[in-house]
């Protein structure tokens, strides 16, 4: 009998392995242990896959879909960053230290989602040097990835910061809300839609 989910579940996991190829040079039996401790789970729009407060115990990877992670302040939530499609998440490691976490990590759209228990994974790492290599080395580009990015943001103007953000995710820009990309980008919707009117004119000359 034919099963979509599980069809799915193998198109997800396809992904994810070309995903981890790339940073790596693994072989594939060792590679295909890891993949095989993933399963698939989806959310709809709008729902939150790991809330404020929780010790997360699972780490992600986005096969589909648009994820928001903010924390709030002063009542607000502030968007820290975005996950989208081969991106990976998983509760700011709150595994590790036991402290309940202090992000919200929430589907902007319907996601699907490839998800591993932190317990497999540290099990298979100590039983696999290549496995905990690739992970500790993916976790590293991811950091250094992070902390570019940050201290570009902190230098940048609220022009640059657009701009930077259109380099980078312009297959994101038109799937989150104006509201969400000025929390994000640090600025008023005004001054976005202001910064918006400027670059399209732009555009339109090239």
């Amino acid at each position: 009998m034919f099963n979509p989910d599980k069809t799915l579940e193998q198109q997800a996991k396809a992904c994810l392995k070309k995903s981890l190829s790339h940073a790596v040079e693994i072989d594939e039996k060792e590679l295909n242990k890891l993949i095989d401790l993933f399963e698939l789970i989806t959310f709809k729009k709008n729902q939150i896959i790991i809330d404020e407060g929780t010790i997360s115990d699972h780490f992600y990877y986005v096969f589909k879909g648009i994820i928001k992670i903010y924390f709030y302040r002063n009542d607000k939530p502030v968007i820290d960053r975005f996950e989208k499609e081969r991106g990976f998440f998983g509760g700011n490691f709150t595994h590790l230290t036991k402290k309940p976490g202090t992000h919200v990590y929430e589907s902007i759209e319907e996601v699907i989602l490839l998800k591993i228990k932190y317990d497999d994974l540290d099990a298979l790492c100590k039983k696999s040097h290549e496995i905990e290599r690739l992970y500790r080395v993916s976790m590293e580009l991811f950091h250094s990835q992070y902390i570019e990015r940050l201290s570009s943001f902190k230098s940048a103007s609220s022009e640059e910061r657009y701009h930077e953000f259109i380099e980078h995710y312009s297959d994101v820009s038109n799937r989150v809300s104006l509201k969400d990309l000025a929390s994000y980008l640090n600025m008023t919707s005004e001054t976005i839609s202001r910064i918006r009117g400027k670059y399209d004119k732009f555009s339109k000359k090239q």
